[in-house]
Protein backbone atom coordinates (compact mmCIF):
# COMPACT_ATOMS: atom_id res chain seq x y z
CA UNK A 1 0.00 0.00 0.00
CA UNK A 2 3.07 2.08 0.68
CA UNK A 3 4.07 1.53 -3.06
CA UNK A 4 0.75 2.14 -4.38
CA UNK A 5 0.17 5.27 -2.16
CA UNK A 6 3.56 6.91 -3.36
CA UNK A 7 3.09 6.53 -7.07
CA UNK A 8 -0.67 8.09 -6.04
CA UNK A 9 1.20 11.10 -4.80
CA UNK A 10 3.45 11.44 -7.17
CA UNK A 11 0.98 11.62 -10.11
CA UNK A 12 -0.91 14.12 -7.81
CA UNK A 13 2.64 16.46 -7.30
CA UNK A 14 2.67 16.45 -11.59
CA UNK A 15 -0.73 16.87 -12.32
CA UNK A 16 -0.64 20.26 -10.45
CA UNK A 17 3.04 21.35 -11.92
CA UNK A 18 1.83 20.25 -15.20
CA UNK A 19 -1.69 22.38 -14.81
CA UNK A 20 0.00 26.00 -14.64
CA UNK A 21 2.28 25.27 -17.53
CA UNK A 22 -0.08 23.87 -19.99
CA UNK A 23 -2.20 27.34 -19.80
CA UNK A 24 0.79 29.13 -20.12
CA UNK A 25 0.33 31.91 -22.40
CA UNK A 26 2.58 30.91 -26.22
CA UNK A 27 3.08 27.26 -25.08
CA UNK A 28 3.34 25.34 -28.41
CA UNK A 29 0.73 22.42 -29.77
CA UNK A 30 3.64 19.47 -29.50
CA UNK A 31 3.92 20.91 -25.71
CA UNK A 32 0.57 21.15 -24.71
CA UNK A 33 -0.38 17.97 -26.64
CA UNK A 34 2.29 15.84 -24.67
CA UNK A 35 1.49 17.36 -21.45
CA UNK A 36 -1.95 16.45 -22.00
CA UNK A 37 -0.85 12.49 -22.86
CA UNK A 38 1.17 12.50 -19.63
CA UNK A 39 -1.56 14.25 -18.12
CA UNK A 40 -4.12 11.41 -18.92
CA UNK A 41 -1.55 8.68 -17.76
CA UNK A 42 -1.18 10.66 -14.05
CA UNK A 43 -4.95 11.13 -13.50
CA UNK A 44 -5.12 7.78 -11.60
CA UNK A 45 -4.13 9.57 -8.64
CA UNK A 46 -7.37 10.28 -6.34
CA UNK A 47 -9.20 7.08 -7.39
CA UNK A 48 -6.13 5.09 -6.19
CA UNK A 49 -6.14 7.17 -2.90
CA UNK A 50 -10.15 6.57 -2.37
CA UNK A 51 -9.50 2.69 -3.68
CA UNK A 52 -6.03 2.71 -1.11
CA UNK A 53 -8.80 3.72 1.68
CA UNK A 54 -11.38 0.98 0.67
CA UNK A 55 -8.76 -1.50 1.00
CA UNK A 56 -7.24 -0.22 4.37
CA UNK A 57 -10.37 0.56 5.88
CA UNK A 58 -12.20 -3.14 5.33
CA UNK A 59 -8.69 -5.00 5.50
CA UNK A 60 -8.43 -3.53 9.12
CA UNK A 61 -11.84 -2.80 10.43
CA UNK A 62 -13.94 -5.44 9.07
CA UNK A 63 -14.86 -7.39 12.22
CA UNK A 64 -15.54 -4.32 14.53
CA UNK A 65 -15.07 -0.62 14.53
CA UNK A 66 -15.04 1.60 17.56
CA UNK A 67 -16.53 4.72 16.34
CA UNK A 68 -15.57 7.40 18.57
CA UNK A 69 -11.74 5.97 18.71
CA UNK A 70 -12.11 5.57 15.04
CA UNK A 71 -13.31 9.35 14.27
CA UNK A 72 -10.76 10.48 17.33
CA UNK A 73 -7.70 8.95 15.59
CA UNK A 74 -8.80 10.16 11.71
CA UNK A 75 -9.35 13.29 13.40
CA UNK A 76 -5.79 13.55 14.89
CA UNK A 77 -3.72 12.34 12.24
CA UNK A 78 -6.26 14.30 8.78
CA UNK A 79 -8.86 16.23 10.17
CA UNK A 80 -6.46 18.87 12.19
CA UNK A 81 -3.56 18.97 10.47
CA UNK A 82 -5.98 19.56 7.22
CA UNK A 83 -7.73 22.59 9.39
CA UNK A 84 -4.27 24.04 10.15
CA UNK A 85 -3.49 23.98 6.80
CA UNK A 86 -6.59 25.46 5.40
CA UNK A 87 -5.69 28.44 7.39
CA UNK A 88 -2.12 29.12 6.48
CA UNK A 89 -3.64 28.47 3.08
CA UNK A 90 -6.22 31.42 3.48
CA UNK A 91 -3.83 33.78 4.85
CA UNK A 92 -1.22 33.55 2.36
CA UNK A 93 -3.75 34.49 -0.33
CA UNK A 94 -6.34 36.24 1.12
CA UNK A 95 -4.50 37.81 4.69
CA UNK A 96 -4.64 37.38 7.96
CA UNK A 97 -8.57 37.70 8.38
CA UNK A 98 -10.17 41.19 9.49
CA UNK A 99 -12.11 41.96 13.08
CA UNK A 100 -15.34 41.76 11.49
CA UNK A 101 -17.59 38.09 10.80
CA UNK A 102 -17.35 38.23 7.54
CA UNK A 103 -13.32 37.05 7.24
CA UNK A 104 -13.95 34.13 9.71
CA UNK A 105 -17.35 33.33 7.32
CA UNK A 106 -15.60 33.45 4.76
CA UNK A 107 -12.60 31.12 6.45
CA UNK A 108 -15.24 28.40 7.64
CA UNK A 109 -16.81 28.22 4.73
CA UNK A 110 -13.22 27.56 2.87
CA UNK A 111 -12.38 24.70 5.75
CA UNK A 112 -15.69 23.01 4.97
CA UNK A 113 -15.96 23.05 1.12
CA UNK A 114 -11.76 22.48 0.89
CA UNK A 115 -11.69 25.55 -1.21
CA UNK A 116 -8.56 27.13 0.97
CA UNK A 117 -6.51 26.07 -1.62
CA UNK A 118 -6.80 24.30 -5.39
CA UNK A 119 -5.79 21.07 -3.40
CA UNK A 120 -7.22 20.59 -0.36
CA UNK A 121 -10.66 19.46 -1.84
CA UNK A 122 -9.57 16.25 -1.34
CA UNK A 123 -9.26 15.81 2.00
CA UNK A 124 -12.83 17.00 2.12
CA UNK A 125 -13.85 14.19 -0.06
CA UNK A 126 -11.49 11.36 1.65
CA UNK A 127 -12.73 12.19 5.09
CA UNK A 128 -16.96 11.78 4.40
CA UNK A 129 -15.89 7.73 4.31
CA UNK A 130 -14.49 7.92 7.40
CA UNK A 131 -17.66 9.60 8.99
CA UNK A 132 -19.69 6.94 6.92
CA UNK A 133 -18.15 3.91 7.32
CA UNK A 134 -20.17 1.89 9.84
CA UNK A 135 -22.94 2.83 6.80
CA UNK A 136 -20.76 1.53 4.33
CA UNK A 137 -19.53 -1.69 6.55
CA UNK A 138 -23.45 -2.82 7.36
CA UNK A 139 -24.13 -2.34 3.39
CA UNK A 140 -20.85 -4.29 2.59
CA UNK A 141 -21.06 -7.16 4.54
CA UNK A 142 -25.02 -7.35 3.64
CA UNK A 143 -23.80 -7.57 0.16
CA UNK A 144 -21.07 -9.78 0.62
CA UNK A 145 -23.31 -12.43 3.11
CA UNK A 146 -25.34 -12.72 -0.22
CA UNK A 147 -23.37 -13.05 -2.73
CA UNK A 148 -20.72 -14.84 -0.87
CA UNK A 149 -22.29 -18.32 -2.23
CA UNK A 150 -22.54 -17.90 -5.70
CA UNK A 151 -19.63 -16.19 -8.18
CA UNK A 152 -22.34 -15.50 -10.59
CA UNK A 153 -23.91 -13.52 -8.08
CA UNK A 154 -20.37 -11.43 -7.40
CA UNK A 155 -19.81 -10.89 -11.16
CA UNK A 156 -23.22 -9.73 -11.64
CA UNK A 157 -23.41 -7.05 -8.19
CA UNK A 158 -20.41 -5.80 -9.26
CA UNK A 159 -21.37 -5.03 -13.08
CA UNK A 160 -24.80 -3.51 -11.61
CA UNK A 161 -22.41 -1.43 -9.33
CA UNK A 162 -20.52 -0.28 -12.68
CA UNK A 163 -23.51 0.46 -14.63
CA UNK A 164 -24.82 2.26 -11.93
CA UNK A 165 -21.77 4.33 -11.30
CA UNK A 166 -21.05 4.80 -15.41
CA UNK A 167 -24.59 6.21 -15.42
CA UNK A 168 -23.95 8.45 -12.39
CA UNK A 169 -20.79 9.94 -14.52
CA UNK A 170 -22.93 10.14 -17.71
CA UNK A 171 -25.09 12.54 -15.62
CA UNK A 172 -22.14 14.03 -13.79
CA UNK A 173 -20.30 14.69 -17.01
CA UNK A 174 -23.58 15.14 -19.63
CA UNK A 175 -26.77 15.47 -18.37
CA UNK A 176 -25.66 18.65 -15.77
CA UNK A 177 -24.05 20.62 -18.10
CA UNK A 178 -26.45 20.23 -20.97
CA UNK A 179 -29.43 21.22 -19.52
CA UNK A 180 -28.06 23.16 -16.21
CA UNK A 181 -29.80 20.76 -14.00
CA UNK A 182 -31.10 21.90 -10.28
CA UNK A 183 -32.61 20.18 -7.74
CA UNK A 184 -35.25 21.31 -5.64
CA UNK A 185 -33.34 21.25 -1.94
CA UNK A 186 -30.38 23.34 -1.33
CA UNK A 187 -28.46 20.73 0.28
CA UNK A 188 -28.71 17.96 -2.37
CA UNK A 189 -28.17 20.91 -4.97
CA UNK A 190 -24.72 21.52 -3.33
CA UNK A 191 -23.72 18.23 -2.84
CA UNK A 192 -24.90 16.56 -6.01
CA UNK A 193 -24.03 19.53 -8.31
CA UNK A 194 -22.25 22.28 -7.21
CA UNK A 195 -20.06 20.34 -5.44
CA UNK A 196 -19.96 16.71 -6.85
CA UNK A 197 -16.04 16.62 -7.01
CA UNK A 198 -16.16 16.46 -3.98
CA UNK A 199 -19.02 14.27 -2.71
CA UNK A 200 -18.19 11.24 -1.73
CA UNK A 201 -20.54 9.56 -3.98
CA UNK A 202 -19.17 10.25 -6.66
CA UNK A 203 -16.19 8.28 -6.06
CA UNK A 204 -17.67 5.24 -4.20
CA UNK A 205 -17.00 2.71 -6.82
CA UNK A 206 -13.22 3.19 -6.32
CA UNK A 207 -13.99 2.85 -2.30
CA UNK A 208 -15.81 -0.42 -3.13
CA UNK A 209 -13.35 -2.07 -5.36
CA UNK A 210 -10.86 -1.36 -2.78
CA UNK A 211 -13.12 -2.99 -0.43
CA UNK A 212 -13.39 -6.54 -2.40
CA UNK A 213 -9.42 -5.80 -2.59
CA UNK A 214 -9.60 -5.38 1.15
CA UNK A 215 -11.35 -8.39 2.33
CA UNK A 216 -10.25 -10.40 -0.34
CA UNK A 217 -6.67 -10.22 -0.32
CA UNK A 218 -5.14 -13.26 -1.82
CA UNK A 219 -7.51 -13.86 -4.45
CA UNK A 220 -7.25 -10.65 -5.66
CA UNK A 221 -3.69 -10.53 -6.25
CA UNK A 222 -3.98 -13.53 -7.99
CA UNK A 223 -6.68 -12.00 -10.25
CA UNK A 224 -4.29 -8.63 -10.59
CA UNK A 225 -1.39 -10.75 -11.99
CA UNK A 226 -3.59 -13.38 -14.32
CA UNK A 227 -5.49 -9.92 -15.48
CA UNK A 228 -1.89 -8.16 -16.68
CA UNK A 229 -1.89 -9.41 -20.33
CA UNK A 230 -4.95 -8.76 -21.32
CA UNK A 231 -5.71 -5.57 -19.28
CA UNK A 232 -2.94 -3.89 -20.84
CA UNK A 233 -4.65 -4.03 -24.02
CA UNK A 234 -7.48 -2.75 -22.38
CA UNK A 235 -5.44 0.07 -20.90
CA UNK A 236 -4.18 0.81 -24.58
CA UNK A 237 -7.23 0.94 -25.65
CA UNK A 238 -8.83 3.09 -23.34
CA UNK A 239 -5.66 5.64 -23.50
CA UNK A 240 -6.22 5.81 -27.02
CA UNK A 241 -9.68 6.96 -26.34
CA UNK A 242 -9.37 9.51 -23.60
CA UNK A 243 -6.32 10.88 -25.68
CA UNK A 244 -8.50 10.88 -28.85
CA UNK A 245 -11.48 12.80 -26.56
CA UNK A 246 -8.60 15.64 -25.23
CA UNK A 247 -7.67 16.15 -29.24
CA UNK A 248 -11.30 16.38 -30.88
CA UNK A 249 -12.60 19.28 -27.65
CA UNK A 250 -9.94 20.97 -27.82
CA UNK A 251 -11.14 24.51 -28.59
CA UNK A 252 -9.16 26.43 -31.45
CA UNK A 253 -6.62 23.63 -31.34
CA UNK A 254 -5.54 24.85 -27.33
CA UNK A 255 -5.26 21.26 -25.22
CA UNK A 256 -7.27 22.19 -22.14
CA UNK A 257 -6.56 19.16 -19.47
CA UNK A 258 -10.24 20.37 -18.28
CA UNK A 259 -11.59 17.46 -20.17
CA UNK A 260 -10.14 14.78 -18.34
CA UNK A 261 -12.20 14.92 -15.89
CA UNK A 262 -12.68 11.73 -13.58
CA UNK A 263 -16.10 12.58 -13.50
CA UNK A 264 -16.94 11.00 -16.82
CA UNK A 265 -17.50 7.36 -17.99
CA UNK A 266 -14.39 6.78 -20.04
CA UNK A 267 -11.96 7.90 -17.80
CA UNK A 268 -14.02 5.85 -15.26
CA UNK A 269 -13.11 2.51 -17.25
CA UNK A 270 -9.89 3.99 -17.91
CA UNK A 271 -8.86 4.29 -14.29
CA UNK A 272 -10.08 1.10 -12.99
CA UNK A 273 -7.99 -0.37 -15.48
CA UNK A 274 -5.00 1.61 -14.70
CA UNK A 275 -5.55 0.99 -10.62
CA UNK A 276 -5.37 -2.89 -11.74
CA UNK A 277 -2.47 -2.59 -13.74
CA UNK A 278 -0.75 -0.37 -10.79
CA UNK A 279 -1.23 -2.79 -8.39
CA UNK A 280 0.35 -5.09 -10.14
CA UNK A 281 2.98 -2.94 -11.17
CA UNK A 282 3.59 -2.50 -6.89
CA UNK A 283 3.84 -6.02 -6.69
CA UNK A 284 6.86 -6.49 -8.93
CA UNK A 285 8.34 -3.64 -6.92
CA UNK A 286 7.73 -5.39 -3.64
CA UNK A 287 9.47 -8.56 -4.80
CA UNK A 288 12.02 -7.47 -7.67
CA UNK A 289 13.55 -3.97 -6.40
CA UNK A 290 13.84 -4.08 -3.13
CA UNK A 291 15.73 -0.30 -3.35
CA UNK A 292 12.75 1.29 -5.25
CA UNK A 293 10.76 -0.09 -3.03
CA UNK A 294 12.52 1.07 0.18
CA UNK A 295 12.22 4.63 -1.54
CA UNK A 296 8.67 4.28 -2.22
CA UNK A 297 7.62 3.56 0.85
CA UNK A 298 9.69 6.40 2.63
CA UNK A 299 7.32 8.95 0.09
CA UNK A 300 4.25 6.99 0.81
CA UNK A 301 4.73 7.12 4.76
CA UNK A 302 5.04 10.94 4.39
CA UNK A 303 2.58 11.48 1.29
CA UNK A 304 -0.46 12.95 3.25
CA UNK A 305 1.89 15.68 5.04
CA UNK A 306 3.79 16.39 1.55
CA UNK A 307 0.30 16.33 0.11
CA UNK A 308 -0.83 19.22 2.28
CA UNK A 309 2.29 21.32 1.72
CA UNK A 310 3.00 20.57 -1.38
CA UNK A 311 1.26 23.53 -3.29
CA UNK A 312 3.00 25.97 -1.21
CA UNK A 313 6.31 24.51 -2.14
CA UNK A 314 5.74 24.64 -6.08
CA UNK A 315 4.18 28.15 -6.01
CA UNK A 316 8.06 29.15 -3.94
CA UNK A 317 9.78 26.86 -6.87
CA UNK A 318 7.45 28.12 -10.12
CA UNK A 319 8.15 31.53 -8.68
CA UNK A 320 12.49 31.02 -8.64
CA UNK A 321 12.02 29.73 -12.02
CA UNK A 322 10.15 32.51 -13.81
CA UNK A 323 13.06 34.95 -14.19
CA UNK A 324 14.88 31.81 -16.35
CA UNK A 325 14.11 32.13 -20.16
CA UNK A 326 14.92 28.66 -21.01
CA UNK A 327 12.29 27.31 -18.36
CA UNK A 328 9.42 29.85 -19.62
CA UNK A 329 10.13 28.69 -23.48
CA UNK A 330 10.90 24.74 -22.73
CA UNK A 331 7.67 24.03 -20.51
CA UNK A 332 8.50 20.21 -20.33
CA UNK A 333 12.03 20.34 -18.86
CA UNK A 334 10.18 23.17 -16.59
CA UNK A 335 7.57 21.02 -15.64
CA UNK A 336 10.16 17.83 -14.53
CA UNK A 337 12.27 20.42 -13.01
CA UNK A 338 9.77 21.06 -10.52
CA UNK A 339 8.76 17.82 -10.73
CA UNK A 340 10.94 17.32 -7.37
CA UNK A 341 9.86 14.83 -5.12
CA UNK A 342 12.20 15.16 -2.60
CA UNK A 343 11.99 18.66 -1.94
CA UNK A 344 8.01 17.79 -0.87
CA UNK A 345 8.43 14.64 0.91
CA UNK A 346 11.25 15.70 3.23
CA UNK A 347 8.48 19.36 3.71
CA UNK A 348 6.06 16.82 4.39
CA UNK A 349 7.98 14.71 7.02
CA UNK A 350 9.13 17.91 8.66
CA UNK A 351 5.24 18.56 9.01
CA UNK A 352 4.21 15.30 10.11
CA UNK A 353 7.18 15.42 12.89
CA UNK A 354 6.11 18.51 14.49
CA UNK A 355 6.36 18.26 18.35
CA UNK A 356 4.03 16.93 19.25
CA UNK A 357 2.49 15.86 16.21
CA UNK A 358 -1.46 14.65 16.08
CA UNK A 359 0.19 11.29 14.22
CA UNK A 360 2.09 10.89 16.90
CA UNK A 361 -0.88 11.90 19.30
CA UNK A 362 -3.26 9.30 18.24
CA UNK A 363 -0.80 6.45 18.10
CA UNK A 364 0.09 6.89 21.80
CA UNK A 365 -3.48 7.76 22.86
CA UNK A 366 -4.15 3.93 21.07
CA UNK A 367 -1.33 2.50 22.63
CA UNK A 368 -2.20 3.22 26.11
CA UNK A 369 -6.03 2.08 25.43
CA UNK A 370 -4.29 -1.22 23.84
CA UNK A 371 -2.20 -1.30 27.25
CA UNK A 372 -5.21 -0.61 29.74
CA UNK A 373 -7.22 -3.94 27.82
CA UNK A 374 -6.74 -7.20 29.63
Amino acid sequence: MEALRALAFLGVLLQHIIGPYIRMPGVSLPDAIMLGLIFNIIKFAVPTFVFITGIVLLHNYYERVHYPRFIKKRAAEIFFPYVIWSVIYFISYHGIPGSGTASFRELGKSIASGSASYHLWFVVMIFQFYLLYPVLLALFKGARSWISSSKGRFAGVLGICGILYGALMWFSHTYIPEHDFHFGSQIVQLLLVEFRDRTFLYYLFYFILGGIAGVAMLRWRRLVIQSVPWNVLIFTGFFIWIGYELMAQAPGGKIGIGISTSLKPSMFLYTVSEIVLLYGLSLCILKNNPVLYRVLRFIGRYSFGAYLVHALTLTYIMKWLRPFDYFTSQVIPAVFFCFCPECNVLAGRYVSHQPPSFREMAHRIDRKKEAACP
